[in-house]
């Protein structure tokens, strides 16, 4: 198996002429969904503590720290970035593994932005790495992935790859940028619901941009660090089978077509979405309220019961990994939104009241329906004997059920306005728009530093 061999020669080889104009657009709007998320989630504690550090370590001032007003180095400020852009859990995932291109629009970002590139070079560059993410998870399709976070293993991998194009990296100093990253990637799930998930992101991040540099210097890594015998799959997956043929498809199908991304209307645990979905369509269609519910019961399958593990939550963070509260929130107010993710929001009592009457349990029996999908069955019983029952494989969102170009675009101004005022938020969805046009991304970054 030669798996970096091929993932740096796509890097290197990848031209934006080249790539299809769908997954250009597709790739526009994961943009626009990052940079507004992010925007919303540089208010969150754990993004001002990492922002403060890069704020204290007064290092160059060459990168935008994403609604703080200041600048810093690439590196700090790709830290900095990507604690926000997952600070609220409402950035957009894919088919497989969560979020694991979450790292590369923070890193593309930071280094772009010390760097001056034209838009067109940051989606040329977005393209290699979520491809390369995408094939990596499709070659991992039968782990379990038990234990390791995405964002931070492959994500690593992800922008490492993004960042070595950006810097115009050849194929072999691509595959020592693929090398070191093999031994940055880290990141556990027992640090989920806390601001360590976050921060996951933050060092695929910085990882991605540390390994490019490094790579453009000299710097020698084993050329064989994702395959090799103690390399990459080896010690995160040991036991799982690798399918190599995802990589034949490098630059021959795109994933941005075929998947396409999964964009979250909802700021909290994507896996929690199918269920909040259904009782949104439960209550408009039966006008439910909290009082006409006797009991909301939620099978999930084992990858959802061992991450949405907060029964009741303690803390806001917490509520977004906390499927009674979730559906609490979503039959008493019909939303599920940013102000629902105060350490005061999760303790409103009428809200825990109903919590008290929603269980999560575990079905083994649960089989998702293709590679996006992600089961649950809710069974809502109401006090007058009434039954409502239904099996969602997919949430609203992604390619199956589509966001309206209206919605994402109400999606990015309701997140920017936490940070900045209401007419620099529609000039920098302006200039996402016409991403491809900008000669100099940072103008867009100033709109963005808040």
């Amino acid at each position: 198996m030669d798996a970096t061999v091929k993932i740096a020669r796509f890097v290197a080889e990848t031209k934006y002429e080249k790539i299809p104009a769908k997954a250009l657009e597709t790739a526009k709007t994961a943009v626009m969904d990052c940079l507004g998320v992010a925007l919303a989630g540089s208010k969150e504690e754990c993004a001002k503590i990492c922002a403060e550090i890069a704020r204290q370590e007064g290092a160059k001032e060459e990168a935008t720290v994403i609604g703080q007003g200041f600048k810093s180095s690439a590196l700090h400020a790709a830290l900095a970035n990507g604690t926000a852009a997952h600070a609220m859990d409402f950035d957009h995932s894919f088919t497989l593994m969560g979020q694991p291109t979450a790292p590369i629009i923070p890193a593309l970002i930071s280094l772009g932005d010390a760097l001056g590139v034209s838009g067109r070079r940051i989606l040329e560059a977005y393209v290699a790495g979520y491809e390369v993410t995408a094939k990596l998870c499709y070659s991992l399709r039968d782990s379990s992935h038990d234990g390791w976070h995405a964002p931070s293993t492959l994500g690593s991998f992800g922008a490492a790859a993004a960042c070595a194009k950006l810097l115009g990296l050849d194929a072999e100093q691509t595959e020592m940028a693929l090398g070191v990253a093999a031994s940055m990637a880290g990141g556990i799930v027992a640090n989920f619901g806390t601001m360590t998930k976050p921060l996951h992101v933050a060092l695929g991040a910085r990882n991605g941009v540390l390994a490019a540099k490094l790579a453009l210097s000299g710097y020698t890594a084993n050329a064989k660090a994702i395959e090799g015998g103690f390399g990459f799959y080896k010690n995160f997956h040991p036991s799982a089978p690798i399918h190599d043929e995802p990589f034949e498809e490098l630059g021959k199908s795109y994933g941005l077509l075929t998947d396409g991304i999964r964009i979250k209307p909802y700021p909290c645990g994507g896996l929690t979405h199918q269920a909040i979905d259904a009782v949104l369509d439960f209550r408009a269609q039966h006008g439910l309220t909290a009082d006409r519910v006797e009991s909301i019961n939620v099978d999930v399958t084992k990858h959802t019961f061992e991450r949405i593990i907060f029964r009741v939550p303690q803390s806001g963070i917490q509520g977004k990994f906390c499927m009674p509260y979730l559906l609490a929130r979503a039959i008493i107010d019909g939303r599920v939104s940013l102000d629902h993710f105060t350490d005061s929001a999760v303790r409103d009592p009428d809200v825990l009241k109903l919590a008290e009457r929603i269980q999560m349990n575990l079905d083994a029996n649960l089989k998702a329906i293709d590679a996006g999908g992600r089961p649950c069955r809710v069974t809502l019983r109401l006090k007058d004997g009434q039954t409502l029952t239904r099996e969602v494989q997919h949430a609203k969102g992604g390619p199956e059920i589509p966001m309206t170009p209206g919605e994402l675009k109400g999606k990015f101004i309701e997140c920017a306005r936490q940070a900045i005022n209401d007419g620099a938020a529609r000039r920098a969805l302006e200039s996402i728009e016409r991403l491809e046009t900008l000669d100099n991304i940072r103008p867009l970054c100033q709109l963005l530093a808040g």
